[in-house]
């Protein structure tokens, strides 16, 4: 399932939009989920931790990781170190 975040949350993103997007992210993660987040230039990293922790808690960093896939994020690196952990190389 591909989630073009722009159409689902609008141009603004807040903390609030990211638990929205965890329950559809929760709803869909068996599936496989791809976050696509063109039109943005930087995601917050705390936006990132709130979509990300109860999951990763809940399913696992490497479940997580092999789930959820992104697209045009440009801080990348950010989205990597929530996921895998601080100690990502």
């Amino acid at each position: 399932m591909e989630i073009r975040i722009k159409d689902v949350l609008g141009e603004d993103i807040t903390i609030e939009d990211a638990i929205l997007l965890r329950e559809i992210i929760r709803n869909n993660i068996n599936l496989g989920v791809v976050l696509d987040f063109q039109g943005f230039k930087r995601i917050p990293t705390t936006f990132l931790n709130v979509l990300l922790g109860d999951l990763i808690n809940k399913f696992g960093r490497e479940f997580i990781f092999k789930q959820i896939n992104v697209k045009n994020l440009s801080n990348y690196k950010d989205y990597s170190r929530v996921v895998l952990g601080t100690t990502f190389q």
